[in-house]
């Protein structure tokens, strides 16, 4: 049942018209109009009265938790329906209740036919003039569909980092227009924001960019399966060959809706030079052991290559690599080379040095 129509409705009084006439007529097409929108959105309103606990159920609310129009409105009645595993976990609600705040929630029920359906309930305080809440509207909406389809992009997610796991791939999906939307990364790749996006293309090596986009576009137009080799570029400076493997996944319709894309790491194929990676830069620990093979200081090395001692020492101060420095690192690893030392690379270790 419904709050009395007065409380909600105020028409103007026409001369020779019974204004309770009036009055219920206008309440009997706002509450077929209400109906429809229940029915139809699949929604329903609680009130709820605060001088006197007096609670009040729409038709939705009666449909929605699946009881007979002859239960009375209550907390217990809902409790009744409400997962045993949500029932117990009401914090949200309850601050919200104590602090007079409006609040958003969600919460399972069981039918009496045992299915599980998703609610969402959105409450808000009516004040009076005085500016005490005296009433509570909730609105209740079935948002199981929404939900389903929640779980199902969350365990399509996690299909996507199964397959780059066990592939050893850094997974892609696109938009048909091909848009980035996600990146899993299953390889040492850049995890750089421009990845997403329609950006991609600057992941790859300038002089290799054209080709890419010419093949992408051609299979895509066709809606076919493709493959490429492309050398990227790490935000180091470094470079390394990547085949990239794109198919489309189609509608029941047959309607291209997806890309799924896999790069695997194919340097060592298209190189041979895995160890002797001439374009990865050195580390500052490379530096300092290959310093100490050779046995030469860094003011030898210092006048062996015009790099200042203090430019030496700076890059020897990491382990890991320096993002300045880029010419002084090149000429210090060309001289310590030809010294006789190798700079090595090996795959799933830590660079290192060896006497050549």
């Amino acid at each position: 049942m419904l709050p009395k129509p007065r409380q909600f409705l105020s028409p103007t009084r026409r001369p020779g018209v019974n204004s309770r006439t009036v009055v219920t007529k206008v309440a009997e097409q706002f509450i077929d109009h209400l109906r429809f929108l229940e029915q139809n959105l699949h929604i329903g309103l609680c009130r709820v009265d605060l001088s006197d606990k007096r609670m009040v159920w729409s038709d939705g609310i009666y449909d929605l938790f699946d009881h007979d129009r002859n239960v009375q409105p209550s907390r217990d009645a809902f409790h009744q329906r409400m997962h045993l595993a949500d029932r117990r976990d009401r914090e949200l609600v309850n601050v919200a209740l104590q602090r007079r705040t409006s609040f958003d929630d969600k919460f399972r029920i069981i039918l009496r036919d045992r299915r599980i359906r998703w609610m969402r309930a959105r409450g808000e305080f009516l004040f009076n003039e005085n500016g005490h809440p005296d009433v509570l509207l909730v609105l209740m909406a079935d948002i199981t569909a929404e939900q389903t389809h929640r779980d199902l992009l969350h365990t399509k997610t996690k299909h996507l980092e199964a397959v780059a796991k066990l592939s050893g791939a850094t997974v892609t999906t696109a938009a048909p227009s091909g848009r980035v939307t996600n990146v899993i990364y299953r390889q040492p790749f850049s995890k750089d924001a421009k990845m997403l996006g329609t950006r991609w293309i600057e992941w790859a090596q300038p002089e290799d960019r054209a080709e890419l986009l010419n093949r992408w576009r051609e299979n895509s137009q066709r809606g076919e399966e493709f493959e490429s080799d492309v050398r990227v570029c790490f935000p180091d400076g470094s470079r390394s060959w990547r085949k990239a493997k794109a198919a489309p996944i189609r509608s029941l319709e047959g309607e291209i809706v997806e890309w799924l894309a896999l790069s695997f790491d194919i340097d060592d194929d298209r190189t041979s030079r895995t160890l002797l990676d001439l374009d990865r830069p050195a580390t500052g620990a490379q530096f300092r052991a290959a310093r100490g093979l050779l046995r030469i200081s860094v003011q030898r090395l210092s006048e062996l290559t015009g790099v200042s001692i203090a430019v030496i020492r700076r890059l020897e101060e990491l382990d890991g690599v320096c993002m300045n420095g880029i010419e002084e690192r090149r000429r210090l690893r060309a001289e310590l080379e030809k010294q006789g030392v190798a700079f090595l690379f090996p795959r799933g270790l830590k660079p290192t040095v060896t006497l050549r």
